[in-house]
């Protein structure tokens, strides 16, 4: 059976590595939108810490709408917000200037689809890191014994024991922060970053 993922907002390192190694998977349409997990959130790293990104959704059917009916509300500047915050992180980080225009046109993107807008930033994702996997969207709700859909609800999707770590633009080695959104990885290691995710 073929493997099914959750949509996500620029996803952490175990949502990607846990997908690398796979030839194909769906991404689950269905489903009722769940608030407060990474569907239209991340994490990045900042000065003060761990920050949560969230995109605002609108929810046409309330807790009844599916994944694939959720639209972006734009009745704020998250946009710039995202971009501020994420600039005001990593300016300074090896390949900023490398990654972060293409960022920053990927969350100014148009599209007010919250699956639509995540798939776009995938499929870029995808070409930074050479990800060859195949993606398609679930036609049905479909069970899974081993449910990353259930893993990311509960905000624990994997964990990154024993992964390599990396400098990061504020911390160093022995203070770590891991399975951030891979925007960190993307910034601090940039190609590299292809490594971090083949990692078993």
């Amino acid at each position: 059976m073929t493997p099914v993922f959750p949509t996500v907002y620029f996803g952490n390192l175990a949502y990607y590595r846990s997908l690398f190694s796979l030839e194909e998977i769906k991404i689950e349409s269905k489903e009722h939108f769940i608030k407060q997990t990474f569907r239209n959130r991340c994490e990045i790293l900042t000065a003060n810490g761990v920050q949560q990104l969230s995109i605002p959704v609108i929810r046409k059917n309330g807790s009844k709408t599916a994944i694939e009916e959720v639209e972006i509300s734009n009745d704020t500047d998250w946009r710039k917000d995202h971009w501020k915050a994420i600039e005001s992180a990593y300016s300074n980080s090896p390949y900023f200037e490398h990654y972060g225009n293409e960022v920053k046109e990927l969350i100014y993107q148009n599209e007010t689809n919250l699956l639509k807008f995540n798939l776009n930033i995938q499929s870029r994702i995808f070409s930074w890191f050479q990800i060859d996997t195949k993606t398609s969207f679930s036609s049905d709700y479909i069970i899974q014994n081993i449910d990353q859909r259930v893993l990311l609800n509960q905000n624990r999707l994997l964990t990154l024991k024993d992964t390599k770590t990396y400098i990061q633009v504020f911390g160093d080695l022995s203070d770590f922060t891991s399975n951030l959104s891979i925007l960190d990885a993307l910034f601090c290691q940039g190609p590299m970053t292809r490594k971090i995710l083949m990692e078993s």
